[in-house]
C-alpha cells in the first residue's frame, strides 16, 4: 500500500504552486486553493502535507487548526485530493496516515472533515479502512459550489470525526479496521456509483439524495453515530 510514495510537509514556492495545480487539475475548477494561500498556512504552522511519486506530486491534503469549545486543539482537514494516475495505489491512505502522525507530534488528538454522503467510495474509505465516525449530517452545508463534483447538487455533507489515539483506529491504521455489529443498527443505502447515476438519471439521483438525507438528519436527531459502510453501499449507524 502507498509503496514508493513519499509524504511530506510541502516548503517551497514551486511545492505550493504545484499542490495548488493539482487541487484545480482534479476538481476542474480554477484555484480551489490558490498558492499563496498555501505558502502563508506552510510557512506558519498549517498543515500542508504532499505525496510524492519520486519527484511527481500524486497528492495533497491542506488541513486548519482550531480549538474545541473545551479549549482542545483541533485539526479541520479541509481538502484532501489524489491525481487520477495515483488513485486504487493506497496514496490516500498515506496521506491521512502522514497527517495523523503530523498531529499526534504537536499534541492534536482530533481530526474532522466534511464528506459528500452520497459517495459510497469516500464513505467506505472513511468510515471503515480509516475508522472513523459520522457525527452529523448537515444539509446544503457549503451552497451551491461550481466545481466538477458539486455543480448543479446540493452540497450535503457528512461530519467525520476521527479520534486519532483510539484503539478503533490504531488498529485500522495496523490494516484491521473494525466490522461493524450486525443487530442493534440502522442502515442507509447510497447508489454505488452516485456521479454516473447523477449524469445517466438525474431524477433518480436527486431523489435517492433526498430520500438519504431525511434517512440521516432523523438518525442523528435520534443519537445515532455512522460507525461503518459496508461493501455493499450502505451506511451502518449505531447508539453509542
Amino acid at each position: 500500500m502507498g509503496d514508493g510514495v513519499d509524504v511530506r510537509p510541502l516548503q517551497s514556492l514551486e511545492e505550493v504552486r504545484a499542490a495548488s495545480a493539482l487541487f484545480d487539475r482534479i476538481w476542474q475548477e480554477r484555484r480551489v486553493m490558490g498558492a499563496p494561500l498555501l505558502r502563508a498556512m506552510a510557512a506558519h504552522g498549517g498543515q500542508v502535507l504532499g505525496a510524492f511519486d519520486g519527484d511527481e506530486l500524486v497528492g495533497a491534503l491542506v488541513g486548519l487548526i482550531g480549538l474545541t469549545e473545551a479549549g482542545r486543539p483541533v485539526l479541520h482537514s479541509h481538502i484532501t485530493g489524489v491525481a487520477p494516475e495515483g488513485q486504487h495505489r493506497g496514496v490516500g491512505f498515506e496521506l491521512k496516515r502522514a497527517q495523523r502522525d503530523w498531529c499526534l507530534a504537536r499534541g492534536i488528538e482530533v481530526v474532522t472533515w466534511t464528506m459528500d454522503p452520497m459517495v459510497a467510495r469516500n464513505a467506505r474509505f472513511n468510515l471503515h479502512k480509516l475508522a472513523a465516525v459520522g457525527t452529523a449530517f448537515h444539509r446544503d452545508y457549503y451552497g451551491p459550489m461550481d466545481d466538477a463534483f458539486n455543480r448543479g447538487d446540493r452540497s450535503d455533507r457528512l461530519e467525520i470525526r476521527w479520534d486519532l489515539p483510539s484503539e478503533r483506529v490504531e488498529k485500522a491504521m495496523a490494516g484491521s479496521p473494525p466490522e461493524p455489529p450486525e443487530r442493534g443498527v440502522e442502515l442507509v443505502r447510497v447508489p454505488p456509483d452516485y456521479h454516473d447515476l447523477r449524469d445517466n438519471d438525474p431524477d433518480r439521483a436527486r431523489r435517492l439524495r433526498d430520500e438519504a438525507a431525511d434517512a440521516l438528519e432523523s438518525l442523528f436527531a435520534a443519537g445515532y453515530l455512522a460507525t461503518g459502510f459496508l461493501r455493499d453501499g450502505a451506511y451502518v449507524l449505531e447508539r453509542p
